[in-house]
């Protein structure tokens, strides 16, 4: 159903039969009055809130999650109720987009929703059009035939999908990372990194956040038992608790990756910086006796004996040539002129 920017996506489940029936709005108060009906699934997406308490009203449910809705920070945010359980969970916006590294990476866009967990229903809200949303929609029927027997099911497939597109993310990520590292070899493209250091930095920090709020989530539904879970569900739920586990352990390896980025280019600078200053140490040591002499007989004192000497001045510079030309050796053996010494 659709009514301005208001779309409501109601399925009714009855696992007995292992049919499925869609529902409008208007009939959802039948719906949750039919007893042939096991559980239902009702998605709401709106930009006003209110249309979520308008459904919660039926169960006599209020939820702190709505008030908060809105706040910036990536939180699970758990409630744990007698009626449901409720939580917030963060989708990624157009994730295939972020896959296809071929324009370049671009900022991870992602948007919290709210899912509701009860006994005999499931209800998730979101204020745009998600591909999650879109995926589950697509999957719920034959999921429900294959192994379908309560609500988690629903909130399985969502939490699956999560986790899903944050693993594959994170290996888009280090894809990138990858031509970061090939990149720093080449000191011309020094300049343009900085920007994608930066932009591969924040994609991580987000990963990290929406995967230490998903992992949390999954712990608190393993190891806290409640009447919305089956134990046969909670085993999946485990299994799935362990790869959250090693997609945020990816997620570190990333980090550490970037960093070690960040530490070749810092090296690379390092290193460019001591050759200028070994080359102005060279010139400095070459110029300096030279200067020192040249200022020595540009004193105005009226006695000195070379002034007098008819071959004073070709000696002078002489000498100076045969100094500048010593040193110049002495710094090649040395290797700091006329080799790599990076």
């Amino acid at each position: 159903m659709s009514d301005g920017d208001f779309l409501f996506h109601g399925v009714a489940f009855n696992p007995a039969t292992v049919t499925v029936r869609e529902f409008t709005f208007e009939d959802l108060d039948r719906e949750l009055n039919d007893e042939k009906v096991a559980f239902s699934w009702i998605d709401i997406q709106s930009s006003d809130i209110n249309r979520l308490n308008d459904v919660l009203r039926r169960w006599e449910i209020d939820l702190t999650l709505v008030n908060r809705f809105n706040e910036p920070e990536v939180l699970p945010r758990i409630v744990e109720r007698p009626d449901c359980l409720a939580f917030y969970l963060y989708e990624v916006v157009d994730p295939e987009h972020h896959l296809d590294t071929s324009h370049g990476m671009t900022e991870i866009a992602f948007e919290r929703m709210i899912l509701i967990l009860g006994s005999d229903f499931v209800i998730t809200y979101h204020q745009h059009p998600l591909d999650a949303v879109d995926y589950v929609k697509a999957t719920a029927v034959p999921s429900f035939q294959l192994a379908g027997k309560t609500p988690g099911f629903i909130a399985f497939l969502f939490l699956q999908r999560c986790l899903y597109d944050y693993a594959h993310l994170n290996l888009a990520n280090d894809n990138f990372l990858d031509d970061l590292y090939t990149a720093v070899g080449e000191r011309s493209r020094h300049a343009e990194l900085t920007g994608k250091i930066d932009l591969a930095g924040r994609n991580i920090l987000t990963l990290k956040k929406l995967t230490a709020s998903l992992h949390i989530i999954l712990m608190i539904i393993v190891t806290k038992r409640n009447r919305f879970i089956s134990d046969s569900a909670r085993t999946s739920f485990g299994e799935m608790l362990q790869t959250a586990v090693a997609t945020r352990a990816a997620i570190d390896s990333s980090h550490d990756l970037l960093r070690g980025i960040i530490a070749s280019i810092q090296s690379a600078a390092a290193t460019r910086t001591s050759e200028i200053a070994r080359v102005l140490t060279v010139v400095s040591a070459i110029i300096l006796p030279l200067s020192l002499i040249a200022g020595i007989y540009g004193m105005n004192f009226e006695y000195m004996p070379e002034l007098g000497h008819p071959w004073g001045y070709f000696l002078v510079l002489g000498l100076m040539g045969l100094l500048a030309l010593y040193l110049i050796v002495f710094f090649r053996r040395l290797g700091w002129i006329g080799r790599n010494t990076s």
